[in-house]
């Protein structure tokens, strides 16, 4: 998500750093919105959000429409050398 969409959702800004997210490879349909699936072999680079609360989380799970089009799914990603827990909206390969 970019900071402007997260701030309208949730009326706040959160710290974000650089991750690596394993495991899963970013698919950008034409005309749609990117999303990732799990994929082996693949790797997602991107931004991990610091700070998300759980008010924050409802309200992101709403956004992502979590459990019917996206599943959000514990992960460890990789930020500068250190591997941290996090979440992921994902979709699944048969979706």
């Amino acid at each position: 998500m970019d900071d402007a969409l997260v701030r309208q959702l949730t009326g706040r800004h959160y710290r974000k750093e650089r991750a690596v997210l394993p495991g899963y490879r970013k698919v950008v349909p034409d005309g749609g919105y990117a999303y990732v699936v799990p994929d082996a072999g693949a790797v997602v680079e991107g931004f991990v959000l610091l700070g998300v609360d759980d008010e924050a989380l409802r309200i992101f799970d709403h956004y992502e429409d979590e459990g019917r089009l996206y599943r959000r799914i514990d992960v460890i990603v990789t930020v500068g050398n250190l591997e941290r827990q996090g979440m992921v909206y994902a979709r699944s390969v048969d979706t």
